[in-house]
């Protein structure tokens, strides 16, 4: 079975694909300026690791000469493949690989890029220090990673409270640090590389359908949640009820993951 991150504890698997969709929605138009702040351009190299159904991959192919996109499912790798092929992008290479095993030459990137992926593993660090290995001297790593116990609703309800409560718990059973947008930029000067940029944002819904994306997580996380015995079954329909009333209600404000990104570079 391969290894989806350390303990990886949503679904990597085609059920998931809506819900992916959704979170490109929301983050890619802040992954696009943060990549354009970046300089991002004709003739570099780019490399996603965690690449999922590959919307950065292919925006950043209609920037970039060439572009290398790893992740772990074949049936990400197999829409996202489909959907470059629909767009005519010729310049994108898809590979099923590890961001500890990888198998590419060293030196050979002039950007690395990657979103939600660091706060899964359970060595941020030495996947870092792959990064920087694969990275030409001077050139970028790009990271975004959440904050997960950022999330609240105003006013305060059930659900969102036990949201991060939930998060904390799964990420001790996990041995893996979901509020690791905030360290970012530390676990990158211990990698080795030098710090050029950091920035934050936290979107925010009174109604609509992204107002209810983290509790959709909830639910592709519910597995996880019962299987390291943080939830039962009915405990978990209980939290996922009282989260989706919030959803609905428009007197409700949900305050989804703030959202670090990180641009460094690799020295010389």
């Amino acid at each position: 079975m391969p290894d989806f991150g350390d303990r990886y504890n949503l679904p990597p698997s085609r059920t998931d694909h809506d819900r992916l969709r959704m979170l490109c929605e929301i983050h890619d138009p802040h992954t696009q300026d943060l990549l354009r702040r970046a300089a991002l351009g004709v003739g570099h190299k780019f490399l996603e690791v965690g690449c999922g159904l590959g919307y950065v991959s292919r925006w950043a192919a209609t920037r970039a000469a060439h572009v290398t996109a790893l992740d772990l499912s074949d049936e990400h790798l197999a829409e996202a493949r489909r959907m470059a092929e629909a767009a005519g992008l010729r310049n994108i290479e898809w590979r099923n690989a590890n961001i500890y095993d990888h198998g590419l030459p060293e030196k050979t990137f002039d950007y690395t890029y990657n979103r939600w992926i660091l706060v899964h593993l359970n060595r941020p660090i030495d996947a870092m220090r792959q990064l920087f290995g694969l990275l030409k001297p001077g050139g970028l790593m790009i990271c975004e990673e959440p904050v997960v116990d950022s999330v609240y609703s105003e006013p305060t309800t059930e659900g969102y409270s036990r949201h991060a409560q939930l998060a904390q718990a799964l990420s001790v059973t996990r041995k893996v640090d979901y509020n690791g947008g905030r360290r970012l930029h530390s676990w990158a000067a211990e990698a080795g590389f030098e710090i050029v940029d950091v920035t934050a944002y936290q979107p925010h819904y009174l109604t609509g359908p992204r107002k209810g994306f983290y509790s959709w997580t909830i639910e592709a996380a519910g597995p996880a949640l019962i299987a390291d015995g943080i939830l039962t079954q009915e405990n978990l329909q209980s939290v996922l009820a009282a989260m989706r009333a919030a959803d609905d209600d428009p007197r409700v404000m949900v305050a989804g993951y703030r959202q670090h990104q990180l641009i460094a570079r690799r020295p010389g």
